[in-house]
């Protein structure tokens, strides 16, 4: 990045998500420890910390535990940049150490878990729909 205008998409329902920005670059660009894709920078529009810079992995979802964890102020950026190996504890709760143990990192694991959710819907579905007929037949 080099400071020019920087155009992403709002993810739907994101009180932080920008869509046009005038920040200063990164210090470095590096990739989520986790996911292994580029961190972006987004600026808060929530009210108590509206304003404020953050930095965050693009697979991070407010609201879905499935997603990856990492998204940190600009300071705790700077001090992750220093001493990268030291991950603070939080994300690593967030994320199992049994999900980059894949040899594909944590994707696969949070496409795995997706993949188990959406199978446990479609059961739920298929119990109301069995529910609904058993109604009628009452």
């Amino acid at each position: 990045m080099s400071g020019k205008k920087i155009w992403r998409a709002p993810c739907s329902g994101s009180s932080s998500a920008q869509s046009l920005a005038h920040s200063p670059p990164l210090p470095q660009q590096v990739d989520c420890p986790f996911c292994r894709i580029g961190l972006v920078r987004i600026v808060s529009k929530q009210p108590k910390s509206y304003g404020q810079s953050f930095v965050k992995c693009p697979n991070n979802i407010k609201d879905d535990p499935t997603t990856c964890g990492i998204i940190m102020s600009e300071a705790q950026y700077a001090a992750y940049l220093h001493n990268p190996g030291e991950l603070p504890a939080r994300w690593k709760k967030v994320i199992p150490p049994s999900c980059g143990d894949h040899g594909g990192g944590s994707h696969d694991c949070i496409l795995e878990m997706k993949q188990e959710v959406d199978a446990l819907k479609l059961k739920i579905d298929s119990v109301v729909d069995g529910l609904w007929d058993l109604k009628v037949q009452v």
